[in-house]
């Protein structure tokens, strides 16, 4: 996969297809959590033109509108924990007709150290992991997906089930490589929680 040199991590790298993605969620039902001040408008501190909309879907869900420049993406949020430690695991089952095969929808991790006043995430490092798999495949079961001329170009999707994708995340928790691009939203002034 060609690399992308983000100052900051954005979400506008999931659009572009350079994040850790998985076919199977990173959480279970038992796992997930609500926390009612996710809900509201947001504006990512390093970058006021990317917005992120979380309002509530169901009992333990959210929606998240994310908009940047002139690109808008509806998915699904979920919060949950394991080890103590916040995840969100953001979801798009978005199928587009005129694609096909149909695409298989997929997951994306998102470390979140802080919900208040200010969220601060951090996404699985690609290159990281990417680097960690090549070197010991049987690391976590995966899928290189071709997407240019050369080998490195290829996109990661991870292929591991649920309990397995958990035991990888809580095993490289404190790996600081592992969660290095971060990025901080600050709840829009104008803006309800609720």
């Amino acid at each position: 996969m060609k690399k992308l040199n983000f100052p900051f991590f954005s979400l506008a790298a999931l659009l572009t297809g350079c994040l850790v993605t998985s076919v199977y969620p990173f959480y279970t039902q038992r796992d997930l959590a609500f926390d009612a001040g996710l809900v509201g408008h947001w504006t990512n501190a390093k970058e006021t033109g990317e917005h992120w909309i979380f309002k509530k879907e169901g009992e333990k869900a959210y929606q998240l509108t994310y908009a940047s420049d002139d690109k808008t993406s509806v998915m699904q949020a979920h919060l949950f924990k394991i080890g103590g430690q916040s995840f969100l695991d953001l979801f798009t089952a978005e199928i587009k007709d005129d694609v096909q095969p149909p695409p298989i929808p997929s997951h994306f991790l998102l470390r979140a150290d802080q919900l208040a006043p200010t969220v601060k995430l951090a996404s699985l490092n690609y290159e990281w992991l990417h680097e960690l798999l090549a070197k010991n495949p049987k690391a976590l079961r995966h899928h290189l997906v071709p997407s240019g001329d050369k080998p490195e170009d290829n996109r990661l999707v991870l292929t591991a089930d649920t309990a397995e994708l958990q035991r990888f995340i809580l095993k490289h928790l404190k790996t600081e490589e592992a969660w290095k691009d971060g990025l901080e939203l600050k709840r829009d002034a104008s803006t309800s929680s609720h």
